[in-house]
């Protein structure tokens, strides 16, 4: 068996109202799909991000990968590994790994396709069938039809959360924060546990780097009396975080200071972290993501999943992973119940909380036809969306802290 051709999709889905972040607005999600097709009449799907420099960088590395039989996946991660053993994260290095990723994803799909078999019984078998998921709340601006959105404050946030759990059973949450005044979105955190109290099993708060050193252990010491789970990326690089650690007994996220093995060792020596988000693209792949399991479990550092804002390809592909990775010891957080819509037959659904892995061979999941190509014309349409900017804040500079 052999890879005889990709066909790459980028595509556009929607949110349904915009999000806020610390650098800038998330008004939909632009990936690229892509389709390997095998010479005996098989096809892998796989997802990654970004829309036609990703397509770009699949032509250039098709070396990397046509004329490889998918059953040899080890030889093809070999061959991007350059581009993921490099601790410089120059656009080359970082779009190859988008690639590798995908391409990746699309093997996996193929072999369980071609075995009769789930991703997740190739990985050694599913720990639980169903992945458990906490909210993910924004502060947002309003959708066009200004029927959905407009949450800037406390209550805002609670309605957006009880909403949540009516929807979708999910008894922990995320707030995205470093978009207001610190002392509103303190504020918001106290309401939160105020309203629901034990009934939040998991608080994070995520302010993307944009607090100081000084303000991050300020908060962090006012926001531990509503017993934070952790922080993710309180302020800016592993100094900055290893001052912010040894200073409040939060515990302290990334997935923006730690984003390939070079960078793991400098976060154990500065004891800067507890947790990693795990990316499957900015790490390269699934391959990649379970050896950075085994450091976990080596080390002592907990392990979750990142999100940013995955299509149902790529989401499937992180509940395999999720559910056979013992040291994702973390709940989920997803943008996907704000995306207006999805490019596979069977959207995900919540029930309880959790999502259930598919049962089909492979990753389970197929694509339909009219909304990859809907969702194709939408990306012509508009290109690739510029999500680092915000109106309401026309000077704010991405890593120059606001407070």
């Amino acid at each position: 068996m052999k890879i005889i051709k990709a066909i790459c999709t980028p595509v556009y889905v929607p949110m349904e109202a915009p999000l806020r972040w610390s650098m800038g607005v998330e008004t939909g999600t632009t990936r690229t799909i892509v389709e390997l097709h095998t010479d005996d009449g098989l096809v892998g799907l796989g997802e990654t991000y970004g829309g036609a420099a990703t397509v770009s960088r699949f032509r250039s590395a098709e070396p990397f990968y046509l004329g490889f039989d998918p059953l040899e996946v080890s030889r093809i991660v070999k061959n991007f590994e350059v581009f993921r053993t490099t601790s410089e994260q120059s656009a080359l290095t970082i779009e190859m790994r988008y690639v590798a990723a995908a391409v990746e994803m699309a093997c996996w799909d193929i072999i369980g396709k071609a075995q009769g078999k789930r991703v997740a019984e190739l990985w050694g078998g599913a720990d639980n069938e169903r992945v458990p998921f906490v909210a993910y709340l924004f502060y947002r601006y309003r959708s066009s039809n200004g029927k959905l959105g407009g949450e800037d404050g406390p209550q805002g946030i609670c309605e957006q959360y009880a909403d949540h759990v009516a929807r979708f059973g999910f008894r922990g949450l995320k707030l995205k924060t470093g978009v207001l005044d610190p002392v509103i979105e303190r504020a918001t955190v106290r309401a939160l546990r105020e309203r629901f109290g034990d009934q939040i099993e998991q608080l994070r708060v995520d302010p993307n780097q944009v607090w100081s050193t000084e303000t991050a252990i300020n908060e962090l010491k006012q926001l531990a009396a509503y017993q934070l789970e952790y922080c993710e990326d309180p302020t800016y690089n592993l100094e900055g975080m290893s001052r912010v650690r040894a200073a409040v007994n939060v515990p302290l996220a990334t997935n923006m200071a730690v984003l390939n093995f070079d960078q793991v060792a400098p976060m154990l020596r500065l004891r800067a972290l507890d947790v990693i988000l795990v990316d499957p693209y900015f790490w390269g792949g699934i391959t990649q993501c379970k050896k950075l399991a085994a450091v976990a479990e080596t080390f002592g550092f907990g392990l979750a999943i990142h999100s940013d804002r995955e299509l149902g390809i790529g989401m499937t592909a992180s509940l395999h992973l999720w559910a056979t990775t013992p040291a994702l010891c973390h709940k989920y957080d997803s943008h996907y119940p704000f995306q207006v819509d999805d490019i596979i037959t069977e959207p995900l659904r919540w029930k309880d909380g959790a999502v259930a892995l598919p049962k089909r061979p492979g990753l389970g999941v197929e694509i339909d036809r009219e909304k990859l190509e809907k969702y194709h014309r939408l990306y012509l349409a508009q290109g690739d969306q510029v999500e680092f900017f915000d109106p309401q804040r026309p000077g704010w500079i991405p890593h120059v802290p606001l407070w």
